[in-house]
């Protein structure tokens, strides 16, 4: 039987949607951390100079997070997305073409940004028509586009830096993510096709987001990992090579494990959670991430490894829970809203992290006191989502069929 061109169209849609967090999440921000330490090598940078562009990625992502609260209200998501597909694939071509790191700081900050226009639309996107009870594993679904793009990236750069006997190679890695950013976007502009949907009033809201059930609780703890990842995936690869001991190569190779670990996880946790409820896997991904931390406060390959792969399956799938629970209390337009909201707080604690951990790191010479106090974050966090109940209510899916 053949399938019909709107079905075709439809699932072309949400594939293309659910490629798209791997813009926002591992370009935007995972691809820093991979290419950090030939950066540093590179350019002669200190770790408190390479944290800057990290700090970069966070401060444009509240310029990104306010834009969005502004516009969703207004325009719909779908424009949202490939405007921010379009300046994101600007800063990465930044990106490829940097000679210092000014102009390395305004290409990631620009990308980053613009990450806030894919992510804060992309799961009301993706599950505009999924039942409320498969919403789990769907938005996990989008950490897996994550995991699979940070895979491609970590044996990519290992492969062409063998190709070209080069380890100092990062600038073509941008230049790469730059022509598939390109791709999507065009991808998109062709295939999608969304129904209009109301308009509701803008800006950030307070009260939309006291809608919420346990909203305080739920912002912190969000905010706090936030703050907690930004500086654990900005140091990541040189922790390998300074805590662990880890080859270049040996640590791009990681990065990659990272990635596979990631993409089998979200989606896992993600269904369990529709299944069993968000809570029990919210303490747990926190838990696991209070434990990464310390083992590499630790230090030594095996603790550096287990860390890497523990981070890798539980940073994918914490944000994806917590869309997920949103997702749960509002509907589609009000949760782009919601969302950027509730990110403005993650947003000023992730900018503050990477320099305060490149700084400290610097001080102290190691990496061992900066993530203690990362694994503090997330403890704080998973304490937070304790107390949270995530079977407050449910929001039925009630969005106009795609066209």
């Amino acid at each position: 039987m053949a399938i019909p061109t709107s079905t075709r169209r439809a699932l072309l849609t949400t594939f293309f949607i659910c490629s798209t967090p791997m813009v926002s999440h591992s370009f935007g921000r995972s691809t820093l951390g991979l290419l950090l330490p030939a950066i540093e090598d590179d350019l002669g940078i200190t770790h408190t100079q390479a944290g800057r562009p990290g700090t970069a990625i966070y401060l444009a992502y509240i310029v990104g997070v306010a834009l969005v609260a502004v516009l969703a209200p207004r325009v719909e998501p779908i424009t949202i997305m490939r405007t921010a597909l379009a300046c994101a694939a600007i800063g990465l071509l930044i990106c490829a073409r940097s000679e210092t790191v000014g102009m390395l700081t305004l290409g990631v900050g620009l990308t980053g940004g613009s990450g806030a226009g894919i992510w804060l639309t992309a799961p009301s996107l993706a599950t505009a028509h999924v039942a409320p009870e498969r919403r789990g594993m769907v938005i996990s679904t989008l950490m897996s586009a994550i995991g699979l793009s940070n895979v491609a990236l970590g044996f990519g750069t290992t492969a062409l830096r063998q190709r070209l006997d080069d380890d100092l190679i990062w600038r073509p890695i941008w230049g790469i993510e730059a022509l598939v950013t390109l791709s999507l976007l065009l991808a998109l502009i062709v295939v999608a096709r969304f129904s209009r949907t109301e308009r509701i009033s803008g800006g950030f809201s307070l009260s939309v987001l006291r809608s919420v059930p346990h909203a305080t609780k739920v912002t912190i703890a969000f905010a706090l990992f936030g703050a907690m990842s930004a500086g654990f995936g900005a140091f990541m690869l040189v922790a390998l090579e300074e805590q662990g001991g880890f080859s270049r190569a040996e640590s791009t190779t990681m990065f990659s494990v990272m990635g596979i670990v990631g993409m089998v996880a979200a989606p896992l946790l993600g269904g369990l959670s529709d299944r069993y409820g968000r809570r029990p896997f919210l303490v747990g991904a926190m838990a696991g991430l209070t434990a990464s931390n310390v083992l590499v406060a630790m230090g030594g390959r095996i603790p550096l490894m287990v860390s890497v792969m523990i981070f890798g399956a539980m940073a994918g799938s914490f944000p994806a829970l917590i869309a997920t629970y949103v997702r749960d209390q509002v509907d589609n337009r009000a949760f782009s809203q919601v969302l950027a909201t509730m990110t403005l707080l993650f947003s000023l604690l992730s900018a503050a992290t990477p320099s305060s951990v490149g700084w400290l790191a610097d001080t102290t010479g190691g990496f061992a006191l900066p993530y203690l106090g990362l694994a503090a974050m997330a403890f704080v966090s998973m304490v937070l989502v304790a107390f949270v109940d995530t079977a407050a209510r449910v929001q039925p899916t009630s969005v106009p069929s795609m066209t």
